[in-house]
């Protein structure tokens, strides 16, 4: 029944849209600059004068351009095209699956933060273990040195950048473990970029243990951190590795449905 419904499909695919989509899978690199002639061996077409239709006709919608040496590459209206789909994906959808499947299959609670100024605020949270410490996140700025998430996005700056928000943010202890000095914590920030993802070990509430790890948009930018928080004892033994990795998966899911490809 299956290939029966596929065959009716296929009755209604047009050839040379076809021929000509396969003409823009030979670009495969920003830098991909081809002539008419080898986009006609890469195809194995055999007579190269059957595709100056369709080359001429994406070159004049912008999706091809062609220089002095008369090779192709992909045109600007591509950008203009995915500007719009990329305008289309919100973060909080992108994210919010991940975090559910997360906090459901390892029962731990999952959030979703961005920097926001010199602090942390909260854009989603997915509780997958009761929790009376934040209930209703959404929103919520919360200190930027002394958690998972804030960390995370303190490490993707660049010095300068880094430098200006530390220099506007008091390192005031939260709770017994808070990092309070500014040359420690920059120590950790250089090992939170170094192996991506962040560790808050009771920093920010007592008996909690949460870690974090980087999103990234379609640019490669990291634009906000995924986390997981536990209470401490589960993350006892190899509980931690565990969890670390649990989160990094995620965000790099996330960051996929964002348009990231990490090759």
């Amino acid at each position: 029944m299956e290939d029966k419904a596929l065959k009716t499909s296929d009755r209604y695919l047009n050839k040379s849209l076809g021929r000509a989509l396969a003409v823009l899978d030979v670009f495969q690199s920003p830098v991909d600059k081809f002539t008419a002639t080898e986009i006609a061996r890469q195809l194995s077409v055999r007579y190269v004068g059957t595709l100056y239709p369709i080359l001429a006709t994406l070159e004049k919608g912008g999706y091809l351009v062609r220089d002095n040496h008369k090779r192709y590459a992909l045109g600007l209206k591509f950008l203009e095209r995915a500007n719009l789909v990329l305008q289309r994906i919100d973060l909080r959808d992108a994210a919010r699956e991940t975090l559910r499947e997360v906090a459901q299959q390892h029962t731990v609670n999952t959030h979703l933060a961005v920097l926001y100024g010199n602090s942390v605020m909260y854009l989603h949270r997915e509780e997958g273990y009761p929790s009376v410490i934040i209930k209703e996140v959404v929103g919520q700025r919360v200190p930027v040195y002394c958690t998972a998430l804030g960390k995370v996005l303190l490490a993707s700056l660049d010095d300068g950048e880094m430098e200006g928000c530390l220099s506007n943010v008091e390192l005031q202890p939260v709770t017994p473990y808070t990092i309070t000095d500014t040359a420690r914590l920059k120590e950790e920030l250089r090992r939170v970029c170094a192996q991506g993802y962040a560790v808050d070990n009771e920093e920010f509430h007592e008996g909690s243990l949460c870690v974090a790890a980087p999103v990234h948009d379609y640019q490669g930018k990291v634009i906000a951190a995924a986390s997981l928080s536990v209470p401490k004892p589960l993350a006892a033994g190899g509980g931690l590795a565990q969890l670390t990795e649990t989160i990094q998966t995620a965000a790099a899911n996330i960051s996929a449905r964002l348009g990231y490809n990490e090759d």
